[in-house]
């Protein structure tokens, strides 16, 4: 028998057998009560803030999900929680490019007799124009309610490892009952603020539209914003949404915004991948990789991605001890961004 009455550190001495003190069999029984508890002890993650992640045309939460996988650890190891949206339109077959095309997109094509959840956040009308209300009603009831559309049993399982994530990071104790009823609703609950979004293709060209205005559409302040293969709408064909960007170079936007571009990317050529940052150079910066259309998953580029982000927290810690915000730009310049 074994006196366990954990109380304190002295138990430890405590716990320790009335008979045969140094048999085997019973020491182990105690090391492995031990292992078990010191296993089973809630890990809590101290998250930062939330990021955003909107995927590419034809892509979804899920396909997003698996081809960020090395930036989304990074982006925990450095306290910022992955937040995955689907797009409001599942893409009718007429809607759909090729097949070939659709690998060109970085997605994939479905069996025949394969549901499809292709996602897109706009799609064009006759005219080449395009409504973005849907997509920015999407991020808003996430924000706002903490709602992600629904999609495949893929992006379901995603949803749920979200709020299982999002969970360790609150000190509360729901009960199992609570915890399984969330996890089969809608609905993603998280503490930390959101604070950047990372989008691909068409995931940032809207992620794009939004940075300028992101407060006063969504109430909160945004800090970040990462555009793989993103580009900027055409406002001479849809002059309404010129209010969306920038008209001062982006000075008088907080958010900084990284363009990661690839060389070899014939899908969004070099013609429009600079569009946006040609009119948001003050506050913008790019990184280009020798890839095509698709997010890159190697270390080094991972890693200055989120030596970026880093020294953007150092700028923010620096401004908030002095005032200086000179900080950023010799960070950026030793970046070599």
């Amino acid at each position: 028998m074994f006196d366990l009455c954990p109380a304190g550190p002295r138990d430890l001495y405590l716990a320790r057998p009335h008979r045969e003190p140094h048999s085997p069999y019973r020491i182990g029984r105690f090391f492995l009560f031990l292992n078990f508890n010191i296993m089973s002890a809630k890990k809590v993650v101290d998250y930062k803030g939330r990021v955003l992640f909107l995927h590419g045309f034809t892509q979804s939460s899920s396909v997003f999900y698996a081809k960020t996988s090395a930036l989304r650890k990074k982006l925990k190891a450095l306290k910022y929680q992955a937040v995955y949206l689907n797009a409001p339109y599942n893409l009718t077959p007429a809607q759909l490019p090729s097949s070939d095309a659709l690998s060109k997109f970085n997605s994939v094509a479905a069996e025949p007799d394969e549901a499809t959840n292709y996602r897109a956040w706009w799609y064009r009308d006759a005219s080449g124009r395009v409504n973005l209300d849907d997509a920015i009603n999407a991020i808003r009831r996430y924000i706002n309610d903490g709602e992600i559309i629904d999609g495949s049993p893929e992006d379901q399982k995603v949803k749920q490892d979200l709020l299982l994530e999002s969970e360790s990071s609150e000190t509360d104790t729901k009960s199992t009952e609570t915890r399984e009823s969330d996890a089969s609703s809608s609905k993603v609950t998280s503490v930390p603020p959101v604070v950047g979004v990372i989008g691909f293709s068409q995931g940032a060209c809207l992620a794009g539209a939004l940075v300028n205005n992101f407060e006063a559409a969504f109430g909160i302040p945004l800090k970040f914003a990462i555009l793989y293969s993103g580009f900027k709408l055409d406002t001479k064909l849809m002059p309404e949404y010129t209010s969306l960007y920038t008209q001062d170079d982006g000075e008088s936007t907080e958010a900084r915004v990284l363009h990661v571009i690839g060389e070899l990317d014939t899908i969004v050529g070099d013609d429009r991948a600079y569009t946006f940052y040609d009119i948001s150079k003050k506050n913008s910066h790019v990184l280009k990789h020798p890839g095509g259309h698709f997010v890159p998953n190697s270390k080094l580029l991972v890693n200055q991605v989120t030596n970026w982000i880093e020294s953007l927290d150092a700028e923010e810690k620096k401004r908030g001890i002095t005032g200086d915000a000179d900080l950023a730009d010799d960070l950026f310049e030793k970046l070599g961004l």
